[in-house]
């Protein structure tokens, strides 16, 4: 069974979002360094659930996109009229345009299909533990990931 908590309005993985890794796979040292480097806070208030979870679990609970979604009654931005807008067009830019080429490939596929390929494609080739998007190595065995 695929876990829907994974997919976001925006078409990113959350299983592969490094909030989300950090804080599924309890890397203290990696929670530490973000919450002292990064996000200013005690490393126990970085939780995430995925974008789909319980919303008092959400990192980022103001999310335009989900607020944008849930407004006009729909799960994902593929499903909007305006889809892409300029500023989904620009948050994918930042991230190698992996989130309109996710949401394109779920709107193919169908959200379960699209769980099953992202859960495979975000592990690591060795030890097959997942990986999150800005690793370049698997942080459980070592080995270099594919670009």
């Amino acid at each position: 069974m695929t876990d829907t908590t994974l997919a976001s309005a925006c078409g990113l993985y959350c299983g592969a979002c490094g909030i989300y890794r950090m804080y599924k796979d309890r890397d203290t040292e990696r929670l530490e360094r973000a919450a002292r480097e990064v996000f200013h806070c005690q490393p126990e208030e970085i939780r995430c659930e995925g974008c789909c979870g319980p919303f008092d679990c959400l990192w980022t609970p103001d999310c335009r996109f989900k607020t944008c979604t849930q407004d006009q009654g729909i799960t994902f931005c593929y499903e909007c009229m305006d889809f892409p807008c300029k500023e989904l067009a620009a948050f994918s830019a930042d991230r190698r345009d992996i989130p309109l080429s996710n949401l394109r490939r779920l709107a193919e596929v169908g959200l379960d299909a699209w769980l099953v390929e992202q859960e495979a494609h975000w592990r690591c080739p060795a030890c097959r533990k997942p990986v999150d998007i800005y690793s370049e190595t698997c942080r459980a065995c070592g080995v270099p990931l594919p670009g």
